[in-house]
C-alpha cells in the first residue's frame, strides 16, 4: 500500500508540473525561430564602388544595407579592378561601419575608430564644461558673458547641407538584363515628385559574360520630375532623364551606350557615354553642379557644394 501510495504521488506531481515544462520548451523553441539582424554601411569615396556580402551583391557604397543576419560574413567592396575584403561580425540592432581603402588594399572597421573618438570628444567636452564652470565661479556676476553655441553653430550647417547639398542621386544599374534604377530626393525640398520606367527588347549573356541584344530594341529608359525650393523660396522644375542601349554584338567602343538628359526650368542639356571604363563625366547647369558615372548620378547645389569643401567638409557623408 505505501508503495502503490508513492507511485500515484509522483504520477500527480508530474502531471502539475507537465503544462509548465510544455510551456517553457514551447517559448525556447519560439525563442529560437526570431531572426536577429543588424545593418551595413561602406564608406568609399569611389561613387561607384559595389558592396558583396558572402559573395552576393548586396548594395552600393555610402548607403545602409538593412536586414542583415546577425553573425559573421564576409564583406567585399568592388570598384572596377580593385577590390578589398575581410570578414566581420554583425550584431543585433546594430549597424557596421567600414570604410573602403583601395590604395591601401584595406577594408577598414571604421565603428570601434568612431566609438573612441565619440568618448574622446565626450571627454574632452566635460572638461571644457567643467574649465568654464570654475571661471564662472571666479567672475564678478556683472562681467560674465554667455559662450558661444558652437555645437548649434555646427549642428545648423550640418542641417543646412543635408537639406540643401544633395538635390537628387540616382542609382542605375547597368550590365543586368532587368530595368533596375533607384532615387534619393529630400522631402522638404523637393516637391511634386514623379517618375517613369520603360524597358523593351530581349537580352542574353554570352559565355563571355557580356550581355547583348538578342530581339531589339533592346533598350531601358527611366526618367523623372519634381521641384526644388531653396531656403530663400526660390523653385527650379527639373527633368532627369537616362536611357541604356544595348547593342547585338561587340563595338570597339563595348556592348551598349548611355544616355542622359537633364533640363531645368525647360532648358536641357544632352551627354553620351559609351565608353566601357567607368568613365566620370561632370558638367554645370546653372547653379547646380552634375556628377555622371555608370552607377550613379548626382546633382548638387555649386555653392553648397564649394562651402562645404572650403570648410575641409567630406562630401561622402552626405
Amino acid at each position: 500500500m505505501r508503495r502503490r501510495a508513492f507511485y500515484l504521488a509522483v504520477f500527480l506531481v508530474g502531471l502539475s508540473l507537465a503544462p509548465g515544462q510544455a510551456q517553457v520548451a514551447g517559448s525556447e523553441e519560439a525563442e529560437l525561430v526570431i531572426a536577429k539582424y543588424g545593418s551595413l554601411t561602406v564608406k568609399s569615396p569611389v561613387l561607384d564602388a559595389k558592396v558583396f556580402l558572402d559573395g552576393i551583391a548586396s548594395g552600393s557604397v555610402n548607403t545602409v544595407i538593412e536586414s542583415v543576419p546577425a553573425g559573421e560574413h564576409v564583406v567585399e567592396c568592388r570598384a572596377g579592378g580593385k577590390a578589398v575584403s575581410g570578414k566581420f561580425s554583425i550584431v543585433k540592432n546594430e549597424t557596421l561601419r567600414l570604410e573602403a581603402r583601395f590604395d591601401e588594399q584595406q577594408l577598414i572597421d571604421t565603428t570601434e575608430i568612431e566609438r573612441v573618438e565619440a568618448a574622446r570628444r565626450k571627454k574632452a567636452e566635460a572638461a571644457k564644461l567643467e574649465e568654464q564652470k570654475r571661471a564662472a565661479e571666479v567672475r564678478k556676476p556683472e562681467t560674465k558673458k554667455p559662450e558661444p553655441k558652437k555645437a548649434e553653430t555646427k549642428n545648423s550647417k550640418e542641417a543646412f547641407h543635408n537639406l540643401h547639398l544633395n538635390i537628387i542621386k540616382v542609382y542605375p544599374e547597368t550590365d543586368v538584363p532587368e530595368l533596375h534604377v533607384t532615387s534619393k530626393v529630400n522631402p522638404q525640398v523637393i516637391t511634386k515628385y514623379a517618375e517613369t520606367k520603360d524597358q523593351s527588347g530581349k537580352y542574353y549573356r554570352t559565355k563571355q559574360g557580356m550581355l547583348l541584344c538578342e530581339t531589339g530594341p533592346c533598350k531601358k529608359e527611366w526618367s523623372s520630375t519634381f521641384v526644388y525650393t531653396d531656403e530663400a523660396g526660390k523653385s527650379d522644375a527639373f527633368l532627369v532623364r537616362w536611357r541604356e542601349i544595348t547593342f547585338n554584338g561587340m563595338t570597339p567602343t563595348g556592348t551598349s551606350k548611355r544616355e542622359l538628359e537633364v533640363c531645368l526650368n525647360g532648358a536641357c542639356q544632352k551627354r553620351e557615354d559609351n565608353s566601357a571604363a567607368d568613365t566620370v563625366h561632370e558638367m554645370n547647369i546653372d547653379r547646380y553642379s552634375l556628377g555622371w558615372t555608370k552607377s550613379l548620378i548626382v546633382i548638387r547645389r555649386a555653392d553648397v557644394l564649394k562651402q562645404l569643401q572650403d570648410a575641409g567638409g567630406d562630401v561622402a557623408n552626405y
